[in-house]
């Protein structure tokens, strides 16, 4: 987000900030009683340098470039110095196991010199705890030294800074996740070096680069979580290849994966002889309308699942009698039936395993649920985990509402899939830190349908799709894509839109802070009967504050 003013035609420029301090001088000197605000010779408001615009231009470049705390923070102190014009800028970090600043990046010809063993503490009691970056540590605020060398706070440092050419400055504290975590320091050689005006786009340009740090360590967690969803990947085949029962996908009337134990089941030396196979070769021939007419059944989502058993044929040309349970799934975007095969000769021992290995792909479907809500986390990180907290409140409300256990489970799935769509949104718009412009908010809004595409042809026994398209419609017709209004929205959409703005104001967003739980109920209770459906609203209310229902983490 760039905080800088639209400053003039930089028609002008000065050099340094030493030449804005100058220019002040003389300009105050020149019309000492016209009554009149002098007019900078660069053409910028109050004097200032163009270079201060420019370098507040560089550092929210810096913001956006770079992917680690440590490069953002040589890159700043670079800036201030570089382009800034600044005698010197450093960046200390915070040690709270024993309250010391600890300089971990710096800028300046005499930066290394003038930081050797240089003290200073947050701690209010220790005498290098009461200067402008201990004060500016715990006070969350900036801190200015107009007069370094005089200034009774910065008397411990008073013949290091007198050596160095120290005159005057600003410590800075950067926050990171609302705690400051470092301070940034900038040195001028002239006094007041900095003007309110500039002083105010600082503390602004600060805030940002909290932004700034937030995002850096949620990508870091997005990267491990990348990495955690590529080894449960990795985990999950290694359970299918290793898995005591068949598993085969069907495609397109061919065999397009069978695991090692259905081949050796069927006494293939490898699975590879099944690929690609009709999977009728396997089928004795007084099976085949059974098997042909079961898979038919899935394909055209007539049945999502079914259980079997058919008598199967092996390769040394004997049979055996196995149970088969398969059901309709989508592979690289067509229909296919994925499904376990059990030889089914020792039945009690057979029917153990298939009952647990239904749970093992019970629990890969929700696995899958969650890594699908994770892939829009990954590309929006401002909004990480939005997903699955908007399925556990619309879950709580569905229970509230008295829906059964499987409607509930159904919401949670929703709320977890609703913002799918936003996967075809590009990564710019969806972290941009400025207000959108009307063209890029037509592409957000292009997400319900998005999300409805992608749902739209996976048989399951909740409308995910439809709330996909829905959950941003309101019961008044003020809503989108559609403007549909009260019992035209399905129920679930009800649920799901007041889980999703209740989730939504409790938590930050990259615009604006964190507004929190008691105005995003306020919201519910102002919008209930007219935008959002009064018996959901209702049971949302009750839910947190008569039952002491707490937003899930």
């Amino acid at each position: 987000m760039d905080i800088s003013p639209d400053p003039p035609a930089r028609n002008k420029r000065s050099t340094s900030i030493s030449s804005k301090t100058a220019s002040r001088e003389t300009d105050s000197q020149a019309s000492p009683d016209t009554g009149e605000s002098p007019v900078a010779e660069t053409g910028y408001p109050g004097n200032r340098d163009p270079r201060f615009y420019e370098s507040l231009s560089l550092c929210n470049e810096a913001m956006l470039r770079c992917t680690s705390t440590m490069e953002l923070f040589q890159e700043l102190c670079r800036i201030a110095v570089q382009s800034g014009g600044l005698k010197l800028a450093w960046v200390g970090q915070i040690n709270r196991a024993d309250q010391t600043v600890q300089s971990v990046a710096s800028a300046g010809d005499t930066a290394i010199e003038y930081l050797d063993d240089l003290q200073v503490s947050v701690d209010p009691d220790s005498p290098f705890g009461s200067g402008p970056i201990g004060t500016a540590a715990r006070e969350g605020h900036p801190a200015w030294f107009e007069d370094f060398l005089h200034d009774p706070r910065t008397a411990p440092w008073h013949e290091r800074a007198e050596r160095y050419g120290l005159v005057a400055g600003g410590a800075l504290p950067l926050l990171c996740n609302g705690i400051v975590c470092a301070v940034f320091t900038l040195y001028s050689d002239l006094p007041q070096a900095f003007d309110e005006a500039d002083r105010d786009l600082l503390k602004r340009m600060t805030a940002n680069i909290g932004f700034a740090l937030d995002k850096i360590q949620q990508d870091a967690e997005r990267m491990h979580l990348l990495d955690a969803l590529r080894e449960s990947e990795q985990r999950y085949r290694c359970l299918v290849e290793q898995s005591l029962t068949g598993v085969y996908l069907i495609q397109d009337q061919k065999m397009v994966y069978v695991n090692p134990r259905m081949a050796e089941m069927l006494g293939y030396e490898n699975a590879e002889e099944l690929i690609n196979q009709n999977p009728l070769m396997i089928v004795a021939r007084k099976d085949h309308d059974k098997v042909t007419e079961n898979i038919r059944l899935r394909l055209t989502g007539e049945v999502a699942r079914i259980s079997y058993n058919f008598t199967a044929l092996c390769k040394q040309g004997h049979s055996i009698e196995v149970g088969a349970n398969g059901a309709r799934a989508t592979y690289r975007g067509h229909p296919a039936i994925i499904g376990l095969m059990q030889d089914i000769t020792e039945k009690l021992h057979a029917e153990d395993l298939t009952r647990r290995h239904l749970e093992q792909l019970e629990t890969a479907f929700m696995s899958t649920v969650k890594m699908a809500s994770n892939l829009t986390d990954v590309r929006d990180s401002y909004t990480s985990h939005h997903a699955r907290r908007v399925g556990a409140i619309a879950s709580a409300i569905g229970a509230e509402l008295g829906l059964d256990a499987n409607q509930q489970k159904g919401l949670f799935i929703a709320g977890s899939l609703h913002d799918i769509g936003k996967v075809n949104i590009p990564m710019q718009i969806l972290c941009n830190l400025e207000p959108l412009t009307p063209l890029e908010m037509e592409i957000i809004h292009e997400h319900p349908q998005s999300g409805y595409d992608i749902l739209k042809d996976i048989d399951l026994p909740w409308p995910l799709a439809m709330v996909a398209y829905q959950h941003h419609e309101r019961m008044d017709g003020s809503g989108y894509p559609e403007g549909l209004r009260g019992e035209h929205i399905i129920l679930e959409a009800r649920i799901v839109m007041v889980a999703d703005v209740v989730e939504s104001m409790s938590h930050a967003r990259p615009y604006r802070e964190r507004l929190g739980l008691d105005l995003a109920l306020a919201e519910i209770e102002r919008g209930m009967g007219t935008v959002y459906d009064p018996e959901v609203s209702h049971a949302c209310l009750q839910m947190f504050r008569a039952q002491g229902f707490e937003l899930p983490v």
